[in-house]
C-alpha cells in the first residue's frame, strides 16, 4: 500500500469473466488490502478462479445486473468499515495497475468519488466510434442540471473510487446499467466531491453483456426515475404547466375564431380541453409526489 494506512478495498463485479477474473484480482491485490469479487451469478468458472486468485467471493444466486452487483459492493464496504473502495470490471476492460491513479485525488482528500475518465486524454484510448457516440449522450442525460464543477466527461465509466464519506452517503437502487449515472447524481444531491483522471481502456474482445441499445435505454430510464422521485415538482411541473399554457392559448384562438365567425372548432376545442387537463392533472401529481416524499423523509 506504499505507506498508505488506511484500510482499501478492490471490488470486481463479475458475470462469466473466467478467462479475464484471476489476472485483474493478482493486479489489484498489489494495491489494496482487500478484492472483493461479486459473481453476479456466472454459470462459469469466475468463482473458482477468483478464490484462487486469493479474492473474497461473494455470489449472487443468479444474474441481478450489474447495479444490484454495485450494491453489494457499498453492502460489503459499509459492513467492514473500509476507509475506500475502488470498483473496476473484471473483464480486463480496466487495468488494475491505475488503481493508485484514479485512487490518488481520494487518497489526497480532493475527491469523494475519483471517476476515471476515458476521454480526458486520447493517449492510448483506443473507444470505438459507436461506443464513444453513446457514451457522450448518456453523459449530457447524467449531467443534466448540474453545475460546472459537478460535470463529468465520462458518465458511464465502471472504474471509480469512492472515499468513506461517499461509500456511507450513496446507495444506488438501480440494478441495472443505470446505477452508474445514479450515483453521480446521488453524489451530487449529497453535496460529494468530484474528480475526475484519464485511463487507458482495452476493448479487445467481448467486453459488454448487453447491448448498447439496452444499455443506453436502461440508463436513460434509470435518470427519469431518479428525477420523478428526487425531484418530482421539476419533472412534472414543468410539463404540466407547458401544457396547461398549450391549452389556454390554443382556447384563445377557438375563442376568437368562434367570435369572428361563429362556428365552433370542434376539433381544436377538444385539444384545448385535453391539454388542460393534462396539464392539471401533471402539476397536482407533481405537488402529491413532492408533499408525499418529504413527509417520508420528516418520518
Amino acid at each position: 500500500m506504499d505507506g498508505d494506512n488506511r484500510w482499501v478495498l478492490a471490488a470486481i463485479p463479475c458475470f462469466n469473466e473466467e478467462a479475464t477474473i484471476g489476472s485483474v484480482v493478482l493486479k489489484a491485490k498489489k494495491y489494496v488490502n482487500e478484492v472483493l469479487v461479486i459473481d453476479d451469478g456466472s454459470t462459469d468458472n469466475t468463482a473458482t478462479v477468483a478464490e484462487y486468485a486469493g479474492a473474497t467471493v461473494l455470489r449472487h444466486d443468479r444474474n441481478k445486473g450489474y447495479g444490484a452487483a454495485i450494491q453489494s459492493c457499498f453492502n460489503y464496504a459499509r459492513e467492514n468499515d473500509f476507509d475506500a473502495m475502488a470498483i473496476l470490471d473484471g473483464d480486463g476492460q480496466h487495468d488494475a495497475d491505475q488503481i493508485q491513479t484514479v485512487m490518488r485525488p481520494v487518497s489526497d482528500g480532493k475527491a469523494d468519488i475519483s471517476v476515471g475518465s476515458r476521454f480526458l486524454d486520447s493517449i492510448g484510448n483506443m473507444v470505438p466510434m459507436y461506443r464513444h457516440f453513446g457514451i457522450a449522450v448518456l453523459t449530457r442525460f447524467t449531467n443534466a442540471g448540474s453545475d460546472k464543477a459537478n460535470k463529468v466527461t465520462d458518465g458511464q465509466s465502471g472504474f471509480r473510487v469512492y472515499s468513506r464519506k461517499a461509500i456511507e452517503n450513496i446507495d444506488p437502487r438501480d440494478v441495472g446499467m443505470g446505477a452508474s449515472a445514479e450515483i453521480l447524481m446521488q453524489g451530487r444531491k449529497r453535496n460529494l466531491l468530484y474528480k475526475e483522471v484519464p485511463i487507458t481502456c482495452s476493448y479487445e474482445g467481448d467486453c459488454s453483456t448487453e447491448g448498447p441499445v439496452g444499455h443506453g435505454l436502461g440508463v436513460i430510464i434509470s435518470i427519469m426515475t431518479y428525477l420523478e422521485v428526487e425531484h418530482s415538482l421539476l419533472f412534472f411541473g414543468v410539463p404540466g404547466l407547458i401544457l396547461f399554457s398549450m391549452g389556454l392559448f390554443l382556447g384563445l384562438d377557438v375563442y376568437l375564431n368562434f367570435h369572428a365567425s361563429k362556428e365552433l372548432a370542434i376539433g381544436n376545442a377538444l385539444i384545448t380541453m385535453i391539454l388542460i387537463v393534462l396539464g392539471t392533472l401533471s402539476g397536482m401529481t407533481g405537488l402529491i409526489l413532492h408533499a408525499v416524499i418529504n413527509a417520508n423523509r420528516r418520518k
